[in-house]
């Protein structure tokens, strides 16, 4: 039923109007021709997604989609176009628009150094109020390397918190929390796959690597109808094809990681793009822990790094069909490994020598794959057809090795395992049905494969014979979902345009069938030449849950769920504002409030882990609900030699689980009423760049004690300690969930940036100062218990405890 009220939805989209009257105005004049195209880099032939094409005689125009393909139908047998994109030179063509004409574009970028081109004066796109859709931010790679960095190590999550609307999670970490909602929340792609774990040391760092990507586009609100699967966002992230000019490369030496990059052409119609990054903490280490250690009986040989690799191919056989092949691959490793050497020596015997070997570590990774083929079926349509697969995995073990070697050995190893990965395909079609309207229209299937948790304990002992191998809570679940979709985006006069779609889904896990219909709308009215009131509403449903750990510092030990019995979370969100831009374009603003309600959340019940060894999750967890309510604003300005960006949020985020908390509602542990964010990226000269990032938040929500008392303690006690009172506990009361704020959230960081060439190549040497100011931001809270030996009473003082100081570093960027 689900998919049969889709399809009569895409035929009503692509279906013209019954009857339509005569009108003077030009978006419903008849159309001669069509100009379509490729936008790209004239240096690398990268493609440049979003690039705009404005024809300024008729007042009309259209963005380049993920793969720099355009179509624009014209009314005119001639026709000006101006093709711009930020940080490229702007170029202006004048075709003979009386048959389709294919237009391929290359800008050429700004010299080095350059951060910003002045802006379009007459595009559209680059302006928030020539679209209907809301909450949309995008980031070139150039915006991501410019900003200040932790340990010299540019980040795309990073990045993005400094929108509004989007703040991180603990101190450092480069998670995302959207609007008040959950990290799950947000659709993470790379290069179209889904990224279910996208942070490197514990959540430092994302699994980006800031040089080989092209775009970042985040859509907070009603995002369109053609992504799915998640409550509230979508992070897409696209990576860059690979230089089909000449081969070369570019690398990077930091503190943290150093990282590599090589491209080029392998034929006239290919290219190849391959990327990798690894830090060297433990290589570094290794020389100072080997020395302290020299003559102990105790050997600790620790392993603490991350790696992660990006290949893309890119193939275009024709003018029309290209072929895509996007690889990605990383992990973390976290462990050590113990040698403890004992001698034993009796008075008629020889010494013997034992070793007893122990160690523990956890590690976790993803793997992606996307093979796309893509084909300009006419100049008005352009189809893609993709193969994606996805594999995400955590494990934690330890192990203990008594007497290694001899008749008394001992072995005995435990260790967790969780993943998910997903197997799936999906077509696409985009059609410029005239001047100002565009369908969109696809669908697709994807299989997942869940192991929510499976704990194993094995062990041997060598003189008995005996061997052990239990395996406790091990459940893989398979699931399935096939969607449809469809968008329409019609300007339907110069005042207004509309944002229509509908996403289809049936999602199936477990013996459970869980169809959807998530519609979605947006609209924008002109109430002056630069100035808009726009709207926008969703329905969205989640197929799977998040099981967070209660420290909430997005470790890996986050568990990625099914919605099987307990149902996937359901949520809707609407959103009202106005978008504006100064006459030059240079400065654009937004002003959006919008508030969401979420329904279905899960959280572990109070003294559940996410290692307890049952074999249902379910028995776990509780369900509950949210809500979401909020003000943002977002001011950018730019010329050619600034570029600057001011961010506020004022918002208000809680939960109610019957559960939890008596069943009141509490603030969401990340809830901050007001975040403030600025960032300011200045050109000095051709060859020198500064810029600041300011970051000011409410503190964080916590939950704190408020009293305790001594009880008995029964079970595992004698009978005498029991009656003298020997056998007595401390219990602790606490108070409200959440109901406590830690101190606010301040932070500046520094970088500065020289450009200079060795030879024909450019190379650069940052500094970046991350937390200039020194402040003591938590990282986390613990608590500190107090005596006074004068009353004899005790008190628990809250601590928090800060992760980074000032903190400078220096990193050199080079090419070849």
């Amino acid at each position: 039923m689900a998919l049969r009220s889709l399809v009569l939805f895409l035929c009503a989209l692509v279906a013209p109007p019954a009857s339509a009257e005569p009108s003077a105005d030009p978006v419903a004049e008849p159309v001669r021709g069509v100009v379509s195209g490729v936008v790209t880099d004239a240096e690398t032939g990268e493609v440049l997604i979003g690039a705009t094409v404005y024809a300024p005689d008729l007042g009309r125009g259209t963005a380049a989609n993920a793969y720099g393909f355009y179509s624009l139908p014209v009314p005119a047998d001639s026709v000006r176009l101006r093709v711009s994109y930020v940080g490229y030179v702007a170029e202006e063509r004048v075709v003979d628009a009386r048959d389709d004409v294919r237009l391929d574009v290359a800008l050429r970028p700004e010299s080095l150094g350059e951060v910003v081109v002045e802006a379009d004066e007459d595009g559209v796109g680059e302006r928030p109020e020539d679209s209907a859709q809301m909450g949309e931010v995008a980031l070139t790679g150039r915006d991501v390397q410019g900003l200040p960095a932790l340990l010299g190590e540019a980040d795309v999550l990073k990045a993005v918190q400094l929108l509004p609307g989007v703040r991180g999670g603990a101190e450092g970490t480069a998670g995302i929390y959207v609007r008040g909602g959950s990290p799950d929340q947000t659709l993470v792609l790379l290069d179209g796959v889904p990224v279910y774990n996208s942070s490197h040391l514990f959540g430092f760092l994302s699994t980006f690597n800031g040089d080989a990507v092209s775009r970042v586009e985040l859509t907070k609100g009603a995002y369109p109808a053609r992504f799915g699967g998640r409550l509230g966002s979508v992070l897409d992230v696209r990576l860059r094809d690979g230089n089909n000019e000449e081969v070369g490369g570019q690398g990077q030496v930091g503190l943290l990681s150093s990282r590599l990059l090589l491209e080029g052409p392998i034929t006239d119609e290919s290219s190849f793009l391959i990327s990798g990054r690894r830090t060297y903490i433990d290589v570094v280490a290794k020389p100072f822990i080997d020395a302290a250690q020299e003559g102990s009986d105790e050997q600790i040989d620790p392993r603490a790094y991350f790696y992660d690799l990006n290949a893309k191919l890119n193939w275009q056989p024709t003018e029309r069909d290209r072929v895509y092949l996007s690889l990605y691959g990383g992990a973390d490793v976290f462990g050590f490994e113990a040698v403890d050497t004992v001698r034993s020596c009796a008075p008629e015997d020889d010494c013997e020598t034992e070793e007893d070997v122990y160690g523990g570590g956890l590690d976790w990774g993803n793997l992606t794959g996307a093979l796309r083929y893509t084909r300009v079926l006419s100049p008005r349509a352009f189809a893609a057809l993709t193969l994606t697969a996805s594999d995400y995995r955590f494990e934690v073990g330890a192990n203990v090795e008594v007497g290694v070697g001899t008749d008394d050995e001992i072995l005995s190893r435990v260790r967790y395992e969780s993943g998910i990965r997903d197997l799936g395909v999906r077509g696409d079609v985009d059609l410029a049905l005239g001047s100002g309207h565009t369908v969109r229209f696809g669908g697709g299937a994807t299989v997942h494969r869940f192991t929510p948790g499976a704990l194993s304990l094995s062990g041997e002992i060598a003189r008995e014979g005996i061997a052990i191998d239990t395996l406790l809570g091990s459940s893989r679940t398979l699931g399935a979902d096939v969607v449809a979709y469809a968008e329409d985006e019609w300007r339907v006069n110069d005042k207004l345009q509309l944002g229509l779609g509908l996403h289809g889904a049936i999602y199936t896990t477990g013996g459970y069938t869980y169809p959807s219909l998530e519609p979605r709308a947006s609209a924008a009215y002109q109430l002056l030449p630069r100035l808009a009131v726009k709207a926008s509403a969703a329905i969205t449903q989640q197929p799977l849950h998040l099981l967070t750990t209660g420290a909430g510092l997005g470790l890996p030990a986050d568990l990625w769920v099914p919605a099987d019995s307990i149902g996937p979370q359901r949520g809707s969100q609407v959103a009202v504002g106005l978008a504006g831009s100064s006459p030059s374009g240079r400065t654009t603003w937004t002003l959006e409030g919008y508030w969401r309600d979420m329904r279905g959340l899960v959280a572990y019940r109070e003294g559940a882990a996410f290692t307890t060894p049952f074999d249902d999750w379910q028995e776990l967890v509780v369900t509950g609900d949210g809500t979401s309510r909020g003000l943002e604003l977002f001011v950018q300005h730019r010329t050619e030699r600034l570029t600057t960006w001011l961010g506020y949020t004022l918002a208000k985020t809680d939960r109610q689980f019957d559960a939890l908390n008596d069943g009141e509602r509490f603030p969401f542990r990340y809830d901050r009423r007001h975040d403030v964010s600025a960032v300011a990226l200045y050109q000095l000269s051709r060859f020198f760049d500064v810029s600041a990032a300011f970051v000011y938040g409410t503190g964080d929500a916590v939950t704190l004690p408020v009293a305790a008392y001594e009880g008995t303690r029964f079970g595992f006690s004698s009978v005498d300690a029991w009656v003298n009172g020997q056998s007595t506990t401390e219990t602790t009361v606490y108070g409200p969930r959440n109901g406590h704020r830690l101190p606010a959230y301040v932070r500046l960081d520094l970088a500065a940036t020289w450009y200079f060439r060795r030879g024909p190549r450019p190379h650069a040497l940052s500094l970046s100062v991350y937390n200039a100011t020194n402040q003591k931001n938590p990282f986390l809270t613990t608590f500190d218990t107090e005596y006074d030996y004068q009353t004899g009473q005790r008190r628990q003082k809250l601590v928090g405890v800060a992760l980074f100081p000032v903190l400078p570093s220096l990193s050199y960027q080079f090419s070849f």
